[in-house]
């Protein structure tokens, strides 16, 4: 999958959202409280929606806008990154990658059908949220 955006809120905010998330879910996950500046390198196990756990690994923390991480299941590793710059004062451009590696040939075939059956309604969930994050910020202007 791959999705770029651009936004309207400064590439900082919306960065630094993202890695708020990704703190809060790791200290959920683990116990540990992190700042961001640990991320790098970073793995732990998390326990997966259907119950199964994967192998979580940060594999790039950048704080000027990347941040990047695989996770492997038990049929699957799956390989994400964030990008997020600067466009203007007030416009960033987000791009985010994800691509899934299944462990064999059916596996593989499994994850193109259902990658292509979900994946729009992926796209939309993840567009909102970015929209969310966008929305939020414009709420914190009018407020301060």
């Amino acid at each position: 999958m791959d999705i770029q955006m651009k936004l309207n809120v400064p590439a900082a905010y919306f960065f630094n959202r993202l890695i708020e998330s990704s703190l809060y879910d790791i200290n959920e996950q683990t116990g540990k409280n992190l700042q961001a500046n640990q991320l790098a390198h970073f793995a732990y196990k998390r326990k997966l929606a259907n119950g199964a756990y994967g192998r979580f690994l940060v594999t790039d923390y950048r704080p000027e806008g990347v941040y990047a991480y695989s996770m492997r299941t038990g049929r699957n590793t799956y390989s994400v990154s964030y990008n997020v710059s600067q466009l203007t004062d007030d416009v960033a451009q987000f791009h985010y990658t994800e691509q899934v590696t299944g462990e064999n040939s059916t596996v593989n075939a499994n994850n193109k059908l259902t990658g292509f059956m979900l994946g729009w309604f992926r796209k939309r969930r993840f567009k909102k949220m970015a929209a969310e994050i966008a929305q939020d910020y414009a709420k914190m202007l009018e407020v301060g």
